[in-house]
């Protein structure tokens, strides 16, 4: 009987960001020691769910090892990682003979002292597994793709979709092709691309829509060719192999998979500029969805996701709400835990005066001093996440603040659903604005009920896209800061 050793280490790195990772953060998000499968899936538990579900139907013996996960956030603690590495190392030690190894993990993790930690992991695994055991791995599609990570593993395979509806469907890829290629039936053999981009892909609309369309048309039109992916790279994430790259496998033959890689990493190339993103200040998106014709207008505070490491505290576009009068707007959720439990002991119908936000540091504003009603409270508040599991909030407190509904949780995530919203008691439809604390995941629930959306990076956000580079640990050749990176590689 074949056995399946299933497990992973998840959290994306914001270098830039001030508050360490540590080991508490695992634990109270996600630390679970060979029992993920038996709770409800999650954002990262779910593909465990889902390779012990084909495992059992195949027969194979399942072996559950550690599965751990946090929120977004800065630098992970070395003893953090150290410990983290090491149970899971230990449970594979402990697990014997494996024939194959599935994991979860990001691929944009960064400890102190170690700039790629899934890199780091899968070396280590492949030397105590040996170099027949097949390893597979899934990323998030923010990965940043580095040469240890593709030498020690048989396959990677990334999310092709953002926001990532696809976690679940790319884990069942993964599965698929690891088990062909443990029974013999396929040789993965890898071949890359450097894309020399920095920027932020959305494939939620064209042209990079069509572009996903064409690495499934790849996938299905060529038996040779068994995954391609599009590794976009986290910009947040100062490393020596930050990049966005082509991920290409092919059946026995290097070449091939090299030069459908080569040959995707020109299309992005020459969509560069389509495909570029540039986002409005907070004042500026605020006047512009004030006048649009008709609402909701769901506005992004990219700048402040905490799906990217951010403090989810910042208020500057919620003083742009203030300021310009946009009553009815909505505005969440915003990370504050000492303005929640203000809420909390004053109770619902209370006027009070609340200093929200600007606790982080000087990413997250000035703190505001605002004339309040607490209109509800609710604890252990959830919402539905961009692949439909269920992501707590913690205590989530709805307050009226001159007419503009603000939602404080204290618990830091990103905002996924309306439902964030509605199971607080808000109505959306009647809305000028909702904004967000969000990049991209919100989209999948907010696009459909959205007169328009609008994207905001405030002026202490990290200006990847120049005029000049913020890194520290790679260079700065890299488009759209040099307008020819790649004659200046060559």
């Amino acid at each position: 009987m074949n056995r399946i050793f299933i497990g992973g280490i998840a959290t994306e790195t914001n270098t830039f960001s001030a508050v360490p990772t540590g080991l508490k953060d695992f634990q109270n998000d996600g630390l679970f020691r060979g029992n993920a499968t038996q709770s409800p899936p999650t954002h990262f538990t779910s593909p465990l769910h889902c390779w012990r579900r084909r495992a059992e139907s195949d027969g194979y013996e399942v072996i559950e090892g550690l599965m751990t996960y946090t929120q977004p956030g800065g630098t992970t603690t070395h003893d953090a990682w150290e410990a983290l590495k090491n149970m899971l190392l230990e449970d594979l030690r402990q697990a014997g003979s494996i024939d194959m190894i599935l994991l979860n993990l990001h691929g944009a993790m960064v400890a102190d002292g170690h700039h790629d930690c899934e890199g780091e992991l899968l070396q280590a695994i492949r030397e105590i597994s040996g170099p027949t055991t097949i390893i597979g791995c899934e990323l998030d599609l923010h990965c940043v793709l580095t040469n240890e990570m593709v030498d020690a593993a048989t396959l990677i395979v990334p999310y092709k979709e953002y926001p990532h509806t696809d976690i679940l469907d790319r884990a069942e890829d993964l599965y698929t092709l690891c088990d062909r290629a443990m029974r013999g039936e396929i040789t993965p053999v890898a071949g890359r691309a450097e894309c020399h981009m920095l920027s932020v892909w959305h494939t939620t609309r064209e042209p990079m829509k069509s572009f996903v369309a064409e690495m499934f048309a790849l996938e299905n039109d060529n038996s040779a060719i068994l995954s391609v992916s599009f590794c976009h790279g986290f910009a947040l994430a100062d490393t020596p192999q930050l990049g966005s790259r082509m991920l290409v496998y092919a059946d026995k033959d290097p070449e091939l998979a090299k030069v459908t890689a080569e040959k995707c990493a020109e299309k992005i190339w020459d969509m560069r500029h389509k495909t570029r993103h540039i986002s409005l200040g907070a004042q500026e998106v605020v006047q512009k969805a004030l006048q649009a014709k008709s609402g909701p207008v769901v506005i992004a505070d990219a700048a402040d996701n905490p799906g990217t490491g951010a403090g989810g505290d910042s208020t500057f576009i919620l003083s742009a709400l203030l300021d310009q009068k946009a009553k009815g707007s909505v505005f969440g959720l915003m990370y504050d835990p000492m303005a929640v439990a203000s809420c909390c002991n004053a109770g619902i119908g209370t006027r009070m005066t609340v200093r929200v936000g600007g606790k982080f540091g000087p990413f997250s504003g000035p703190p505001l001093d605002l004339q309040a009603i607490v209109k509800n409270i609710r604890e252990n508040h959830t919402q539905t996440t961009v692949a439909g599991q269920t992501m707590t909030t913690g205590t989530a407190v709805w307050i009226d603040v001159d007419g503009v509904d603000v939602v404080l949780c204290d618990k830091r995530v990103q905002t996924f659903h309306p439902n964030a919203f509605t199971e607080m008691g808000i109505e959306l439809s009647n809305r000028p604005i909702i904004c967000v604390k969000s990049t991209q995941h919100f989209y999948a629930g907010f696009a459909p009920i959205a007169s328009e959306v609008l994207y905001s990076r405030t002026e202490s956000a990290i200006q990847f896209e120049g005029p000049v580079s913020p890194y520290k640990h790679r260079d700065g050749n890299y488009w759209p800061v040099v307008e020819d990176p790649r004659a200046a590689a060559q």
